[in-house]
């Protein structure tokens, strides 16, 4: 009987200690990476962040996973504010990594003994700062890119004329003849994300460079990975290491509005041509994602067909190589795919794609375009093909966790969860989590609407509690079962509240109709699904307390906050952040104009879609603005400027209505910085008995009664006062 008892009383000290989610475990919880298997297959190794917020510093280590036995081992420990990231296999018994120093300005690449038994060392001295790195085992080909000047051929030229114009140039005037001048969160630089290529050799059993550098598109007006978002998927190496696929635009005034990029190939022999082929320059819309099958050299990747619509579906696409043609993969298939890789032999492409709240893994026959749902729950990320074990290896996140390393054998179909580092998981055993629940509603168009539900753990079911209702951004986006560290649904839930989070119309992952009806629709049918969502919640889970709901989005979500505070006073408090006041002017401010055209119908000063902009702009019921809200904005927001922001608070505070402004100077459309995230947490929501900024400032006005508007129906606007 003892063994039961001490059994049971773990149990209960277990649950004890337990304790609720705060933002400081949300900005300080270890991060971990993608993973890469070694060439066996026998390991993988994935970086991992952590931040410190007493020192106010991060430190970026490397851990190694063993795929046999799911034990985790850290490889490097670098000192507090340096970073090791973009780890990668070069043999079986080698890392390579890029290692940031302190003090330095450029993160060179190291190599590491996996078993500890030399010291890391260098193999680059480049002069300016470089990433995105992939290599080839077959030819030892290192890729990378580097914002270069694209007159320049060489690294070093870019930094000698970086340090000529530091010399001589005197003024600080930024001068533009053509769109984009601002991209994000940078101004858009003379600079281009450039390839380059360089070949590895070992000499007394140490890696070093063969050659230098060689410029991958010199001269072609082509730039890669695409600015100034990105990374190493938007290219790929041939599995013989002969050729690069890669995704550009060129450069012109009217990347501004619109989406037109395309996929090119380019010969890595000597000898060959240098001029990149483009694959399908004739679809004037987006495309991504390209893979190439591993023995015949036909290229997979995905394309979209409506221009100027970033939220179109991703079609599969096999270029072949030999006969220069195109065959799309599972046509029917109303699914976005966002990233594919073959089978090893060819017969099968692996996709991940958004469904029902999750990101899931799928095998798609390449020949009768059949779909096989390999995995059913949370967020898969990073899939990687190891053939040696004949296996998938990715990475899993839910609303309970940040990322793990997972495997599926596909012989047997079996998903293995293997192990974290001691420190994420010491980290996580002492938290309590909610479990999230969902539920779905006839909403618009008399279609099924999904919503997920999440309450405080432990929760008292006999009595009343806050709601937290999150309006996501996009709009074409979703609330999935993922770890976020921005929007973090535990975090709500842990301070109390009971999170009803909606996939309305116009979010992704439930069919390309469903995606597309919010098209010149952004407060009717989504609108209506936010508060019908609401209701179904409190007439479906009695311990909702209706009389104390607060509302909270970012982007679109915080536009339909401002449009929300013109429209119904049944939320108690709400939170804004990186809204848009005006439409009309966030369309002559915004960076990406092909969005806002394709949401309302055209450029803001066509008539008819003037119309649209004017019906959904909340500035034009701000007259009506009586809630209580916080107002949140980056001054590096060039998605929805700083001016959108300052505009609902001035609206706010000359109508005396309560609220609050938060200004990030240095932050972007996301609060990335950890200080600044943490503060972000403190100020919107906090756990109740730490009083801190906004939570208490929210939980006041959670006590406040007032004259509650319960309509329903999206609200009417006469059009004809625009024509």
């Amino acid at each position: 009987m003892l063994l039961p008892l001490v059994g049971a009383i773990s149990m209960m000290a277990s649950v004890i200690m337990a304790r609720p989610f705060t933002p400081d475990d949300l900005v300080s919880l270890p991060r971990p990476g993608g993973v890469e298997p070694s060439p066996s297959g026998r390991h993988a190794v994935y970086s991992e962040s952590r931040y410190f917020a007493h020192e106010d510093k991060t430190h970026q280590s490397l851990y190694l996973l063993d795929l046999k036995t799911s034990i985790v081992e850290s490889l490097t420990t670098p000192e507090l504010g340096e970073s090791h990231s973009e780890p990668f296999f070069l043999d079986d018994d080698h890392v390579a990594y890029l290692w940031q120093k302190a003090g330095e300005d450029v993160a060179q690449l190291y190599v590491a003994d996996i078993h500890h038994q030399d010291e890391p060392y260098a193999v680059t001295d480049f002069p300016i700062g470089f990433g995105d790195i992939k290599y080839n085992n077959a030819r030892k080909l290192l890729t990378f890119s580097s914002l270069v000047y694209p007159d320049l051929d060489t690294l070093q030229q870019t930094k000698d004329k970086d340090a000529e114009i530091k010399k001589t140039k005197k003024d600080t005037a930024l001068v533009y003849d053509q769109l984009m001048v601002r991209h994000w969160d940078h101004f858009v630089p003379e600079k281009r994300n450039t390839l380059f290529a360089v070949t590895l050799e070992k000499v007394d059993n140490k890696y070093q460079l063969k050659n230098d550098p060689r410029n991958l598109l010199k001269g072609t007006g082509l730039q890669s990975p695409l600015y100034p978002l990105g990374d190493a998927s938007n290219y790929v190496v041939s599995e013989d290491g002969t050729e690069i696929a890669f995704v550009s635009k060129i450069s012109s005034r009217d990347n501004a509005w619109q989406t037109s990029q395309h996929v090119y190939t380019l010969s890595l022999e000597e000898g060959q041509s240098s001029t990149p082929a483009a694959l399908n320059d004739d679809i004037p819309a987006a495309s991504s994602g390209p893979a190439y099958a591993p023995k015949s050299g036909r290229l997979a990747y995905l394309q979209m067909t409506v221009p100027q619509f970033e939220s179109d579906r991703n079609r599969i696409v096999i270029y072949d190589q030999q006969t220069k043609t195109r065959v799309e993969v599972a046509g029917d298939w109303d699914r976005s795919p966002s990233q594919l890789i073959f089978s090893q032999d060819e017969s099968v492409l692996y996709a991940v794609a958004e469904e029902y709240g999750r990101v899931k893994l799928f095998a798609i026959d390449v020949t009768s375009g059949s779909i096989t749902t390999l995995t059913n729950d949370h967020a898969v990320s990073g899939v990687s093909l190891v053939s040696e074990t004949n296996s998938l290896l990715f990475t899993v996140s839910s609303m309970n966790h940040p990322s793990i390393a997972h495997s599926l054998d596909l012989a047997t179909g079996k998903l293995h969860r293997h192990g974290t580092s001691e420190a994420l998981k010491s980290i996580l055993a002492e938290l309590s989590f909610a479990e999230p629940e969902e539920f779905t509603f006839e909403g618009a168009l008399g279609e099924t609407v999904h919503s997920w539900l999440l309450k405080p753990p432990g929760l008292d079911l006999s009595k009343k509690h806050p709601v937290a209702v999150l309006i996501h951004g996009g709009p074409e986006g979703a609330w999935e079962d993922s770890w976020s560290t921005r929007w973090n649904y535990q975090v709500f839930a842990s301070a109390g509240y009971v999170v009803v989070a909606t996939n309305f119309h116009g979010s992704t992952g439930y069919g390309q109709a469903f995606t597309d009806s919010i098209q010149k629709n952004w407060f009717t049918h989504p609108y209506k699904d936010t508060i019908l969502g609401l209701d179904t919640a409190l007439e479906r889970y009695p311990y909702l307390d209706a009389d104390r709901v607060v509302a909270l989005g970012a982007s679109y979500g915080a536009t339909m906050i401002n449009y929300i505070n013109g429209h119904t006073n049944r939320f108690k408090a709400l939170v804004s952040h990186d809204g848009i006041f005006n439409t009309v002017n966030a369309y002559y401010t915004t960076d990406e104009l092909y969005f806002p055209e394709k949401e309302f119908g055209g450029p803001a000063y066509e008539p008819l879609a003037r119309i649209t902009y004017e019906r959904f702009s909340p500035s034009n019921f701000a007259q009506r603005w009586k809630t209580p809200t916080l107002v949140i904005h980056g001054g590096h927001d060039y998605r929805l400027v700083d001016g959108e922001g300052f505009a609902v608070f001035t609206a706010l505070q000359r109508q005396n209505v309560p609220s609050r402004l938060v200004y990030y100077p240095a932050e972007s459309h996301w609060v990335l910085n950890h200080a600044n995230s943490l503060k972000w947490h403190h100020e919107v929501v906090c756990v109740v008995s730490v009083f801190i900024a906004v939570l208490g400032w929210i939980n006041r006005y959670t006590e406040h009664t007032s004259d509650q508007d319960h309509t329903n129906e999206a609200p009417q606007f006469t059009v004809q006062q625009w024509l």
